[in-house]
Parts: C-alpha cells; sequence; structure tokens
C-alpha cells in the first residue's frame, strides 16, 4: 500500500517537474527574441514614455493617476519605480522591465492553451504571436507605457479557454491580475461578455468564475473613475506663464502640442460606425498582408479594386479558417478548437467595433489594430490539425489551410521583426533603435543648462534636434539633478 501511494506520489510530481523546466525553456526563448527585437530601444528614452517620466519626476504615483490616458495603473507604478533608479539608465530600466513583462504574458498564454489543449506545439505558437506580431511601425515590444496591451491579451486567453483557476489561489491570483488589467485599460470590459455567458452557462465554477468578474468589474471601475477626474497629461508642470523668457519655447510647445488640453471621446455615432467599419476592416486587412501588397492596397481609392482587394484578403484571412472550423466540428476532430476560435472571434468583433466608436471614424492606428491582430493569430493555432495522414484526408486540407495562413505569418514576422522606423530610415519617423546613447547624453546637456538657471525652471530634455521627431520630456530642473 505504501509502495503504491509512492508510485502514485512520483507521478503526481514528475509532470510538474517536467512543466517547470518546459516553463523555464520557454520564457528564456521568449527573452532571446525580445532582446533581438527591441535592442538599440535601450539607449533613448520612448515616445510613448515621456509624459509618464516627466509625471512620475515630478510628483507622486497618487497624483500621477489623475493624469490623462486611461487609468493604465500597471504601467504608470512600474514607471515610478523606474525613475527611483538613477535616471542615466531610465531607458535600460525601462526596456528590462518591459521585456521581462511581455515574456511572462507570453508565458500565461504558453501555459493557458498548453493546460486546454495538451499540446505543445500549438501552445508555443500561440504564446510567439504575442512576441512577434507583425504590426508595421508600431513595435510596442520594450514600452512598458504600452505593456497594457499584452496583458489584456493574455487575460484575453485564459478567459477565451475558460480558464479561472485550478485551486482557490489561482482564482485570486487571476481575479487580482483582472483587476490590474482592467485599472490599466478599459477595454478590458469586453471580456464581460465572456464572463457572463460562462457565469449562466457553466454552474460547476460559477464561484470561480464570479471572483474573476468581480475584480475585472472592480479595475473598470477605478478606470472609469481615474478616467472622469482626468486633467491634462502636463498638468504635472503646475503653472507656467508665456511671460517668462526662458519657458516661452517650452510654453508655445506644450500649446501646439495639446498638452494642456484634455482629449475627449467623440459621440457615439452609430451611422458613422457603420460607414466606417469598411474603411477599418480593409485598413486592418491590408496591414496583415505582406509587403508590398499592404502599401499598394492601402492607397487604392477605387471601387472595383478595393472590393476585388477585400474578396481576396477575406477569403484568405476569414474563409480558410472558416472552412477548416466547420470541417473540425462536423467531424468531430476536436472538441477545444471550435468553442475556444468561436470566443476569441467574439472578442475580435465587439473589440473591433468599439475601438471604431472610440476613434469616430475609421480606425487607422496600428495600436488599436493589436488586439483583434493577436486574437486572430492565436485563433488560428488551435486549427493546427493533430496530425497528418499519408493519404489527402481531411486532416490534411485543413493543414493546408492552416499552413497557408502560417506562411503569411511567416513573411510579415520577416519582414517586420525590426521596427522599420529605423535608425537608417530618418526621413520615415523618428526610429526607436539608436547606435549612440541619446538619452545619457540629452540628460547630462540638460543638467549642464539647469546649473545656470533656478530650481523650479522648465527645461527640454531633448534627445533630437527636431522636437517633433523627439522623444522629449518636460520638467523642472530640481527634478533631474544629481544626488
Amino acid at each position: 500500500m505504501i509502495v503504491n501511494k509512492i508510485d502514485d506520489l512520483r507521478k503526481y510530481l514528475k509532470p510538474k517537474k517536467h512543466n517547470f523546466y518546459i516553463l523555464v525553456a520557454n520564457y528564456l526563448i521568449y527573452l532571446a527574441l525580445l532582446v533581438g527585437r527591441g535592442w538599440g530601444a535601450h539607449r533613448m528614452l520612448n515616445y510613448e514614455e515621456r509624459i509618464a517620466v516627466g509625471s512620475a519626476l515630478s510628483q507622486s504615483l497618487f497624483l500621477s493617476l489623475n493624469d490623462w490616458s486611461y487609468g493604465l495603473l500597471v504601467p504608470r507604478i512600474l514607471i515610478s519605480l523606474a525613475v527611483k533608479f538613477p535616471l542615466e539608465y531610465l531607458p535600460v530600466v525601462l526596456v528590462f522591465i518591459a521585456t521581462l513583462l511581455w515574456a511572462f504574458y507570453s508565458l500565461i498564454i504558453f501555459w493557458a492553451v498548453y493546460r486546454v489543449t495538451g499540446r505543445y506545439v500549438v501552445a508555443m505558437c500561440a504564446s510567439l504571436v504575442l512576441i512577434l506580431v507583425p504590426l508595421p511601425g508600431l513595435g510596442m515590444q520594450g514600452v512598458v507605457w504600452n505593456s497594457f496591451w499584452p496583458m489584456f491579451i493574455a487575460l484575453t486567453v485564459l478567459v477565451a479557454v475558460c480558464n479561472y483557476g485550478g485551486s482557490k489561489i489561482a482564482t485570486i491570483a487571476l481575479a487580482i491580475f483582472a483587476f490590474l488589467t482592467a485599472a490599466s485599460n478599459p477595454i478590458s470590459a469586453v471580456l464581460l461578455v465572456l464572463v457572463g455567458f460562462d457565469y449562466c452557462r457553466n454552474h460547476k465554477e460559477r464561484n470561480k468564475i464570479l471572483v474573476v468578474g468581480v475584480g475585472l468589474f472592480m479595475g473598470l471601475l477605478l478606470s472609469l473613475f481615474i478616467q472622469i477626474r482626468q486633467e491634462p497629461p502636463m498638468r504635472y508642470l503646475g503653472e507656467w506663464t508665456q511671460e517668462m523668457a526662458q519657458t516661452s519655447q517650452i510654453f508655445g510647445w506644450i500649446e501646439e502640442s495639446g498638452a494642456n488640453r484634455i482629449r475627449s471621446a467623440p459621440p457615439i455615432d452609430i451611422i458613422t460606425t457603420i460607414r466606417s467599419f469598411p474603411g477599418s476592416l480593409k485598413y486592418l486587412l491590408t496591414q496583415m498582408s505582406p509587403e508590398p501588397l499592404a502599401s499598394e492596397w492601402i492607397l487604392s481609392e477605387a471601387f472595383s479594386n478595393n472590393l476585388f482587394h477585400m474578396l481576396i484578403l477575406s477569403s484568405i484571412f476569414f474563409g480558410l479558417p472558416l472552412c477548416g472550423l466547420l470541417q473540425i466540428k462536423r467531424r468531430k476532430l476536436d472538441f477545444h478548437a471550435p468553442k475556444v476560435v468561436v470566443r476569441f472571434s467574439l472578442i475580435i468583433v465587439v473589440t473591433f467595433v468599439l475601438q471604431i466608436i472610440l476613434v469616430g471614424g475609421v480606425a487607422q492606428t496600428n495600436q488599436l489594430l493589436f488586439v483583434p491582430v493577436c486574437c486572430y493569430w492565436i485563433a488560428i493555432t488551435f486549427l493546427i490539425p493533430k496530425s497528418l495522414n499519408k493519404r489527402l484526408g481531411l486532416q490534411s486540407l485543413i493543414a493546408v489551410g492552416t499552413l497557408a495562413l502560417i506562411l503569411v505569418f511567416s513573411v510579415l514576422v520577416k519582414q517586420n521583426f525590426r521596427d522599420p522606423f529605423d535608425i537608417k530610415l530618418p526621413q520615415v519617423g523618428g526610429g526607436r533603435y539608436e547606435e549612440n546613447p541619446l538619452w545619457q547624453i540629452a540628460l547630462k546637456n540638460a543638467r549642464e543648462k539647469c546649473k545656470t538657471m533656478s530650481p523650479d525652471d522648465l527645461i527640454i530634455v531633448t534627445q533630437k534636434k527636431d522636437l517633433w521627431m523627439d522623444a522629449s520630456v518636460v520638467v523642472r530642473c530640481k527634478f533631474i539633478a544629481e544626488t
């Protein structure tokens, strides 16, 4: 009897130890890919983080939460911690934190998919989407301020596969994660659709679903509260007057950039949303296409060309997976795939429409496409067949369609592994990769200027000559003084 218990204990512990090694190996792979994709970003402060850094340097975390731009609770906490380190190494610290976060969120996706499918290939492919997802010109990997997007994707995967925790501790941890995600990204409200559906349908795990749902809802309330009380982004500068000679240039730049105003969302217009949907869908499909098709087709204005392009892209990106999904469901080749793909599809549609409403027109911002694109490619991984028959059987036909989509994704990854707004193309954009330590040079120059100024005077920490191409930080001299 004792021998049998020992054998059972060994069988219980062995898979856990094996899984631990898998998770560690995967995490190292994620880190290697993220470092390769973002190397060079650690030499300059990213444009997305400039205002948050200035706010974190000038005031407490509690006060910085009132700044405009959602709640962004977790990114603000992390940036507030990062500025506690020596400022010379601020970009390095931020990229380091963001890289660890992205790898961690990818690991969550891997474990969630692996638990529901038991297939390493599917789980690995799904987790790599978050790191390799090709969005030209965006390059959010390595940016703390935008880390709420992968955080939301990780939570979406957990909810989509109905993973509400295998124990009480896991459920509580997931509820905390849901709260932090919702408090950092209000678009998490779309997950309430799936959570509410699961609560009504799944009676066995109703208590777990309720705990996670409450965490998600409380996070949304906090985000809404912050949104109501929001103030202009550069409120942290306090009072400034144009009459002051040393601040006139800074004041003009702040005025022109709109940083002294609160940007409000346009009113909800159903007619505008319906009219904007085809244009937004065209932009989404072209951005998921490889070059040179993406650049050529997005510029097409003729109705016949647009219709032709939309039919081709829709048949590839929607037609192939739909046929595969119908065959899988009809022949009962996989129990989980149809359910998970449908749930992901619901999130894609709701998120896509919601962002068109928030924009008040055609959604033509890559950042707004991040959720639909990631969810789409993660859903595609569930269509990877379990086996391939020698004869041209049903699973082989499904595999051909899935393989075609994977090849498209591979081409996109190759073309956009590095952000195309590179140091080699200065005429295209500000870039996020640099060979020189721009931040350290800019900080040193700003500190030298501050020696001849009052501690309360404003200074622009300028990394590049052109302010509009630069991630400049506007702050008072006393907050960047050497200690």
